[in-house]
C-alpha cells in the first residue's frame, strides 16, 4: 500500500482485486442497479433502494476517508463488482464493516475473504484500530462463513433482533469481532 493520509482517497490491492475510495465517477448505472436488486439487498436485510444518480452520489461522497470509508471492489482489470462500508469510532478504535458483492458473476468466488484481508491490514495497521466487527443477520450464511474463515469470533446473538425485509418474520443478528491482537497472532502463525 502506498502512503495514505487521512482524508485522501484510499487504494488497497490484493492479488486479484483493488479496493478504492468511491468517487462520483464510480456511481454507475450498474452500481445503482445493485441497490435496487432485492436479492443483493437481502444479504443486508435492506429493502430495495431506488436512488436517483444524485442521491447515490450524495451517499458515496458522504464518506470522509478518515473514519468513514466507502470502498469499491474492482477486479484488477474490470468494472466494479461490490463495495465495503467502514465506520470507525475514533474514541474506542473499533471499526464496523459491511460488504456487498453486487455482481452475481462473482458470488461464491472468494471475493470477500480476499478483499477483507486487505481491509483488515489497513484497519489494524495505519488506522490502528483495536477491533473490527461485523453484524450479519442469522440467515446470511455466506457472510457468517467469511467472518469465521478470517478468524472472527461470534461474540453474541441478538435473538429476533431484526424485522426481516418482508416485514413479517424476525431475524437474529450476529455480532462477529476480531481483535488486533488476534489478527497479529494469526499472521505470525502463518509466517512460521
Amino acid at each position: 500500500m502506498t502512503e495514505w493520509q487521512p482524508g485522501a482517497l484510499l487504494t488497497l490491492q490484493t492479488d486479484r482485486f483493488e479496493l478504492h475510495s468511491m468517487t462520483r465517477e464510480d456511481v454507475t448505472d450498474t452500481f445503482i442497479s445493485w441497490l435496487a436488486d432485492p436479492d443483493t439487498m437481502l444479504g443486508l436485510n435492506l429493502p430495495q433502494q431506488r436512488l436517483s444518480r444524485a442521491q447515490a452520489v450524495r451517499f458515496v461522497l458522504g464518506f470522509d476517508n478518515r473514519a468513514r470509508f466507502c470502498l469499491g471492489i474492482f477486479p484488477r482489470a474490470g468494472s466494479q463488482i461490490g463495495l465495503f462500508v467502514v465506520e470507525c469510532n475514533p474514541r474506542s478504535r473499533c471499526a464496523d464493516t459491511s460488504v456487498v458483492v453486487g455482481d452475481r458473476a462473482w458470488w461464491g468466488r472468494d471475493v470477500v475473504r480476499e478483499t477483507r484481508e486487505a481491509l483488515l491490514a489497513f484497519l489494524f495497521g495505519p488506522l490502528a484500530q483495536h477491533k473490527v466487527i461485523g453484524r450479519p443477520h442469522g440467515r446470511n450464511f455466506a457472510s457468517i462463513y467469511n467472518y469465521k474463515a478470517l478468524g472472527f469470533r461470534c461474540e453474541g446473538v441478538l435473538r429476533e433482533h431484526l424485522l426481516a425485509v418482508d416485514g413479517k418474520s424476525r431475524l437474529d443478528q450476529l455480532i462477529f469481532g476480531l481483535l488486533r491482537s488476534e489478527w497479529l497472532a494469526r499472521h505470525a502463525e502463518r509466517r512460521k
